[in-house]
C-alpha cells in the first residue's frame, strides 16, 4: 500500500510516499489554506502513486478532523473535505502525535517537538495523548513556548535557548514519569548535547508516524 505522508508545520509542509528516498517541501506561512495545500502536493506528487494519505494537523484533531483552526496558517481546515480533495482516504492525526507515533519505542515516552512553537504528546503503552504543555510556565511568567519556540532562539541566543530546552525537558520528564523524551523537529539540529533521559527525533519520524497510522489497514486489491 503506497502511502502520502503530509507534514503541515508553521513554515514548511514536508511530503512522502512510500518508496521515495526523501522528502519535498514547499513553504506554508499564514495565507496557506486547504487548497493551496492540495493543489501544490498534487503539483510536487504528481509521479507519485499512492492509495491512502496521511496528515500531521497542526493543531486540535478529534474523531481524525480538524475542531479548530491553526494559529500560523490561513483559514479553512476545519470544514475541508481531504478525501474528495485528495480522491483517496485520509487520516488526519496531530503532527505532533505524528511525529510521537513515529519515534515511538515502547512504554512511556514523552515527545518534545521544537519548531515555530512546540508541539506536545504522550504515549503510554501504545496510547497517544495530544497535550499542549506550551502553555505551562517555565520562566516567572513566561510560558515553555515562549522560552523554547524559534523566536526564541532568535532573540536569546543558542546557548541560553538550550539551557532552556534542557530545563523544559528534565522537568517535564520527571512530571510524566517519563521513561524517556524524545526531541523532535526541525530545531532539534541546534542541539549538542543531549538533557539525561533524552534522544533526538528528527522530521523524519513523521513520515514514519504517518505509515503506521495505517498499520491496520490492508492494501486494496
Amino acid at each position: 500500500m503506497n502511502i502520502l505522508v503530509i507534514d503541515i508545520g508553521g513554515t514548511n509542509i514536508k511530503i512522502w510516499t512510500t518508496g521515495e528516498s526523501d522528502k519535498l517541501k514547499f513553504p506554508s506561512g499564514s495565507t496557506c489554506t486547504p487548497k493551496d495545500l492540495v493543489a501544490k502536493v498534487k503539483e510536487l506528487a504528481a509521479d507519485w502513486q499512492f492509495e491512502r494519505v496521511s496528515i500531521g494537523y497542526p493543531g486540535d484533531v478529534r474523531h481524525g478532523h480538524p475542531v479548530a483552526e491553526p494559529f500560523n496558517l490561513g483559514n479553512g481546515w476545519v470544514d475541508f473535505d481531504y478525501s474528495a480533495a485528495f480522491g483517496v482516504p485520509v487520516r488526519i492525526m496531530n503532527d505532533a502525535c505524528m511525529q510521537a507515533l513515529g519515534s515511538y519505542e515502547g512504554g512511556r515516552m514523552l515527545y518534545l517537538g521544537l519548531g515555530t512553537s512546540i508541539g506536545c504528546a504522550f504515549i503510554y503503552d501504545g496510547t497517544i495523548l495530544p497535550l499542549a504543555l506550551g502553555h505551562l510556565l517555565l520562566r516567572g511568567n513566561k510560558s515553555i513556548e515562549e522560552c523554547v519556540n524559534r523566536n526564541a532562539l532568535e532573540t536569546i541566543g543558542v546557548e541560553r535557548w538550550r539551557k532552556r530546552v534542557a530545563d523544559a525537558a528534565t522537568t517535564l520528564k520527571a512530571a510524566f514519569l517519563a521513561e524517556y523524551v524524545v526531541l523532535g523537529g526541525g530545531n532539534t539540529k541546534k542541539l549538542e548535547e543531549l538533557p539525561e533521559g533524552c534522544r533526538r527525533g528528527g522530521n523524519h519520524n513523521a513520515y514514519f508516524g504517518g505509515l503506521r497510522m495505517w498499520e491496520d489497514v490492508k492494501p486494496t486489491s
